[in-house]
């Protein structure tokens, strides 16, 4: 995913299409994200599939989050 691209979507007010972005080419997957949110302090997104934080792994496969402290 390109980082500034996506932020640009979002400063733009694009969130459908900066989400759509993220998940591009792994739309079936079971932990796929279904929002996002940024972060105050780095600006970095920070994406949940329900209410479970999930993240890209190596492969780019989306996983539940394996860090416990938010």
């Amino acid at each position: 995913m390109d980082q500034t691209l996506f932020i640009s979507l979002c400063k733009a007010g694009k969130f459908k299409e900066a989400l759509n972005l993220a998940i591009a080419g792994h739309e079936d997957e079971k932990f796929t994200p279904s929002r996002f949110s940024m972060d105050k302090k780095t600006g970095l997104p920070i994406f949940y599939r329900g209410n479970k934080r999930v993240e890209p792994d190596d492969t780019g496969t989306w996983q539940l989050s394996k860090n416990t402290k938010f």
